[in-house]
């Protein structure tokens, strides 16, 4: 898609033009099915999660001032719709092969790779010695799902610091675990 394309639809949605997000979408949906598909390897949950991703879009169209690809802003709402939905749903299907196809290629060596029981060891402990309110914010984003507006307004704290806090977090998870796919994965579990 032109930038120009990407300015122009940027411009109609954030005005609330229906059919401009209609023809959007006709023009993206089968492509975005495709890379969910691939991730969930569902069809009627891949439907679900692109239904879901535009509904998002629609709902954040207002927002779409910084966006400077509207494709890829989609995609990007796909793959954590998709990987969301993994999360919800991991105990109850068998997504956690999808995750492992889902996997970059450079983990070919097994003497690299931490025993996933010691990485949740590891992670267990390094959240156990967060402060207290980056540990509750965190804890709630990974056990109860909720969204940062939700936390926001539990903890009354604004949005920007429940972000910035999970960040912290990330960051801090990251630096004692190397292998990144892992950490995605046993994070997805709690």
């Amino acid at each position: 898609m032109a930038a120009h394309e990407d300015d122009l639809y940027i411009r109609l949605l954030k005005e609330g033009d229906e059919k401009a997000f209609s023809v959007f979408y006709d023009a993206l949906w089968e492509r975005v099915f495709k890379y969910v598909l691939a991730i969930l390897h569902e069809p009627d949950d891949a439907v679900d999660v692109v239904q879901d991703t535009f509904v998002s879009l629609w709902q954040q169209r207002k927002e779409l001032s910084e966006i400077t690809s509207i494709e890829h802003f989609v995609f990007s709402i796909a793959k954590y719709k998709a990987l969301r939905y993994i999360r919800r749903n991991i105990r109850t299907r068998n997504y956690l092969a999808s995750l492992s196809g889902f996997q970059p290629n450079d983990t070919s060596n097994i003497d690299d790779r931490i025993d996933a029981a010691d990485m949740l060891h590891i992670v267990d402990a390094e959240v156990a010695a967060l402060p207290a309110k980056m540990r509750a914010i965190f804890l709630l984003s990974r056990t109860q799902n909720l969204s940062h507006k939700e936390i926001a307004h539990q903890l009354q704290i604004s949005e920007k610091t429940v972000k910035k806090q999970i960040n912290n977090v990330l960051r801090i998870l990251r630096k004692k675990v190397r292998n990144s796919f892992l950490l995605a994965v046993i994070l997805l579990l709690q």
